[in-house]
């Protein structure tokens, strides 16, 4: 029994069919990485815990600060590291350092790195730092729904990222998935390739 001919214009149709789905499904999975790593909270031990200053995008910063402080000092507390780093512009260092020390990190256990406040320029600075240092890993703490972008901006330079994002007062809303599902799409199709691994 001899098989039905497909013609060019039905090749054609299954080809644009098959790239259309192949497009739905990766902004699909981006958002499903941003949901499932909005929900890790991984204690495994590292060497450094490194607190990313929140954009007034999430709301008020100050707010998200104490909310990503008060993570941290759980995570010190219970042994995650042995140090917290703040990472973001001068301004908040004493503000976020007087804070950490009335939760219980001692002043010698806190590092503040300036680093202006986006998420690139951040994690490379810490980057180079842990470099510096001989370490290796770090737990990233930051809001739910960065913590996607910020475990992929991290490992790209070669960083042993591991995420324990900051759940109190901070709730993951639809608008905040729907913006860093574009933002990790964009680092994917360009940021990444300009990234150099400085973590080898």
């Amino acid at each position: 029994m001899a098989l039905p001919r497909v013609g060019v214009r039905g090749i054609g149709t299954w080809v644009v069919t098959l790239l259309a789905s192949a497009l739905l499904l990766i902004p699909v999975g981006a958002a499903l990485q941003v949901v499932l790593t909005a929900q890790v909270d991984d204690r495994a031990p590292t060497q450094a815990l490194v607190v990313l200053n929140p954009a007034r995008t999430w709301g008020d910063p100050d707010e998200a600060r104490m909310s990503r402080l008060d993570q941290a000092a759980a995570l010190y507390r219970s042994g995650v590291a042995p140090v917290v780093v703040i990472a973001g512009p001068e301004r908040v260092e004493r503000v976020s350092r007087d804070y950490l020390m009335t939760v219980g990190v001692p002043d010698r256990d806190i590092v503040m790195f300036p680093t202006g406040s986006d998420t690139v320029g951040a994690l490379g600075v810490v980057a180079r730092v842990l470099r510096d240092l001989g370490w290796s890993s770090a737990t990233i703490v930051t809001d739910p729904a960065h913590a996607a972008r910020a475990q992929a901006t991290a490992s790209a330079y070669g960083i042993d990222a591991h995420m324990s994002p900051a759940q109190e007062q901070v709730a993951l809303t639809s608008d905040g998935v729907g913006r860093e599902v574009m933002a990790l799409l964009r680092h994917y199709a360009w940021t990444r390739w300009s990234l150099p691994e400085i973590l080898a």
